[in-house]
């Protein structure tokens, strides 16, 4: 009976874990698409904006809905200041890793997530300078991999490893949702969500996983807006 309650509680680990950017992404494409086949017809530039602020919104929400039945604070989902020692081992190790992978990326013949984006220089900026890390860290570091270090604290009896195994599934995850564009851009994904999530296990704050995931960033914005 034991083990089938601990298969029964790692199987609804594995759903959460899948099932928490379902919920996220899964409205927030289906508007996007419907509001593409309608007469207004969105461009690039409009369905960006959308999907970052849909999906962010949506997994805002679902942190309110979980912190209440669950307990969690804000603190729990990262949403604290971090050490200062934090930002700058975060900016440090970034940096180089970041144009590191970039040069590597560049050899491979995937076009890349902006590819094609017929968007201004500005709005580019804005988006995945800005928008984007926090969207997606809100999502990954600060909803999933705190819900399953929350649940697996639970399975596994141990916080340490809870979280470090929290943290590389919700690293994964990350590399998975980035296979649309290629998979030497998913490999750069589970770099980045690794080194991010870490910072954020360890800080207790979303900012340097923020700030890790705008440097990984910005060697592609640089090469688009010139």
């Amino acid at each position: 009976m034991r083990d089938m309650h601990k298969i029964a509680q790692w199987l609804f680990i594995v759903c959460i874990a899948f099932g928490l950017p379902l919920v996220v992404y899964a409205p927030t494409f289906a508007l996007v698409s419907i509001l593409h086949k309608s007469a207004l017809r969105l461009s690039m530039a409009g369905m960006v904006p959308i999907i970052i602020l849909i999906s962010a919104t949506l997994a805002l929400g679902i942190m309110a809905a979980l912190g209440a039945g669950e307990r969690l604070t804000r603190a729990d989902y990262g949403f604290a200041w971090p050490a200062w020692r934090f930002v700058v081992f975060a900016i440090v190790i970034a940096l180089p890793l970041s144009f590191i992978l970039n040069a590597a990326l560049s050899h491979t013949r995937e076009p890349g997530p902006l590819a094609g984006a017929s968007i201004t220089p500005i709005l580019i900026w804005f988006y995945f300078g800005l928008g984007s890390p926090v969207q997606e860290e809100l999502i990954f570091r600060g909803l999933i991999q705190s819900v399953l270090a929350r649940h697996l604290s639970a399975t596994i009896g141990n916080a340490t490893r809870a979280g470090v195994v929290a943290m590389v599934g919700a690293a994964v995850l990350f590399g998975l949702v980035h296979l649309t564009v290629g998979p030497w851009t998913a490999v750069a994904a589970l770099v980045l969500g690794l080194l991010a999530g870490e910072m954020r296990r360890r800080s207790g704050s979303l900012v340097p996983a923020i700030l890790i995931h705008f440097i990984f960033n910005l060697p592609g914005l640089l090469v688009v807006v010139r």
